[in-house]
């Protein structure tokens, strides 16, 4: 049983790292068309552009409902039956059906829409036009699902790339050819179409012309995930409401924050569906050790990140925004605290939960969490400002978390505390001489600090965590991946010898 733990284990380290590296890089793609779009637009086409594009976001949210997790679930646990083709079949056309019925939707009303709530209907075509874009979302969301779900991460991380170059490709074109906002939208359907294509191509080898399955079973693990992202939703404009009160310079240092934040989002958001996967393929024993073990190795990594971002937090908003946001970094700071509890869980529950079938648990603690951060986020609010609104947010993260723990229990699993603690005192005890050298540095110099702190940082783990078993075993996992395979094993033969150093008598 140990080796399969181990091969799961390395599948979901192998699969992180494939998707944090497609998600990073279609990420940067992005933002860098973005900013070349706002550029070439202007403030106010490129405002008009964002907003055609509103009607099309939210329909994305209805045509999701929880499908994805559910059919990258079921691949992984019927890996090698061929029940799986005829389910994934029968999954993707109740899906693309949904969202074909959205995406006319979406089309039949966009003129109401653009005159009576953007209040702007010379938009009308180009919301019609980002609509159709609907149902090759789902195509791309559903394929990445297959991939993942048979241990395929490194095609899966591809998808994402194949939409953000298209459409940076077609949209700058486009715009640069003097179409201004209408290639900017097309180029946005264009990235889409063309990423969904490249999808079908790499599953059509993992579906069948015959298709079976059960609609009551599906949609009974779909809902509660769906409910659970309608409760964000939710909570995410009564938190818009929240900062309307506050002046524009606050709330624009407050998305500062959020969206530097968001950086560390990508890392953990790459790291879920790789764990929902592997826990669903363990399910016949050993899924408490793997709950540890992915506790573990995803605190390594997340937590002296997180610590990093925050102690640099100042240097980072300098050089990224300038010297005007001077809240930023301190809101910065508050934002990074909740990644923290990756140390207790936070990043491996929902997939084991998911992994289960316990969706309906899922929502309770999306449901609970929501009702303590809405009383105590416009308490907090009225007293400390904005940044009351985040501190309810670590409140309502701590408690989710917690109840998650308690739920746990019932399923026999925990967490490594001691483990959790060592790196956390790794971490902190490596950014105490970072500190001290940073105070007789300007801002943003101090950044050069930044390596000695993973250097410090990496010295330490393997002298109060880290055992020999942990170096092979990342090493055997890491040294397949081509893209980070020598950097770790330069990482890896330091930290041994470091090992062997400290061993000696």
């Amino acid at each position: 049983m140990e080796e399969n733990l181990r091969d799961a284990m390395a599948e979901a380290v192998r699969g992180s790292i494939f998707l944090m590296s497609g998600n990073i890089i279609s990420t940067a793609i992005l933002s860098i068309n973005s900013i070349l779009l706002a550029r070439l637009l202007g403030p106010d086409r490129y405002g008009l552009y964002s907003l055609s594009l509103a009607l099309f976001s939210l329909l994305v949210v209805f045509s999701d409902m929880g499908i994805p997790p559910f059919l990258m679930r079921t691949m992984a646990l019927l890996r090698g039956d061929e029940r799986a083709k005829e389910i994934a079949s029968f999954t993707v056309r109740i899906s693309l059906s949904l969202s074909l019925l959205l995406s006319l939707i979406g089309v039949a009303i966009a003129e109401p829409y653009s005159s009576y709530v953007l209040r702007r209907p010379d938009l009308c075509n180009y919301v019609r036009l980002a609509a159709i874009a609907i149902p090759f979302v789902t195509v791309c969301n559903l394929s990445s699902s297959i991939l993942l779900g048979l241990g395929m991460s490194e095609r899966s991380s591809t998808v994402p790339l194949f939409q953000s170059t298209s459409k940076f490709l077609v949209s700058t074109t486009l715009v640069l050819s003097g179409l201004g906002i209408f290639g900017a939208v097309f180029g946005h359907l264009s990235g889409y179409i063309v990423a969904a294509i490249a999808s079908l191509l790499l599953v059509r080898g993992f579906l069948s012309r015959r298709a079976s399955g059960s609609l009551s079973s599906m949609l009974s693990y779909s809902l509660p995930l769906h409910l659970s992202s309608i409760i964000a939703i939710a909570v995410n404009q009564y938190t818009t409401l929240l900062l309307s009160s506050f002046t524009d310079f606050e709330i624009g240092n407050y998305y500062a924050a959020a969206t530097f934040s968001s950086v560390l989002g990508v890392v953990t958001s790459s790291i879920s569906p790789s764990l929902l996967s592997t826990f669903s393929r363990t399910l016949e024993g050993g899924i408490e050790r793997m709950f540890k073990l992915s506790v573990k190795y995803s605190s390594l990594l997340i937590v002296p990140i997180t610590v990093s971002l925050m102690i640099f937090s100042v240097d980072f908003v300098k050089i990224f925004f300038g010297d005007k946001y001077i809240l930023t970094p301190f809101y910065l700071s508050l934002f990074l605290l909740s990644y923290l509890l990756v140390g207790i869980g936070s990043l491996s529950i929902g997939p084991l939960l998911g992994s289960l079938g316990r969706t309906k648990v899922i929502l309770i603690i999306s449901s609970f969490g929501a009702s303590i951060f809405l009383p105590l986020s416009y308490l907090l609010t009225n007293i400390y400002g904005i940044t009351g609104i985040i501190i309810a947010q670590i409140f309502s993260s701590i408690a989710s978390t917690s109840l998650s723990l308690l739920i746990l229990r019932d399923f026999r699993a925990s967490i490594d505390i001691k483990s959790s603690i060592k790196v956390y005192v790794a971490s902190i005890v490596s950014a105490v001489p970072v500190i001290a050298i940073g105070h007789f540095l300007i801002s943003p110099l101090r950044i050069i600090l930044l390596p000695l702190y993973f250097l410090l940082y990496i010295s330490l783990i393997p002298l109060i965590l880290l055992e020999q078993a942990d170096l092979e075993f990342l090493r055997e996992v890491l040294s397949r991946i081509k893209l980070i395979g020598r950097i770790a094993d330069l990482i890896l033969s330091y930290e041994r010898k470091i090992m062997e150093l400290s061993s000696r008598p």
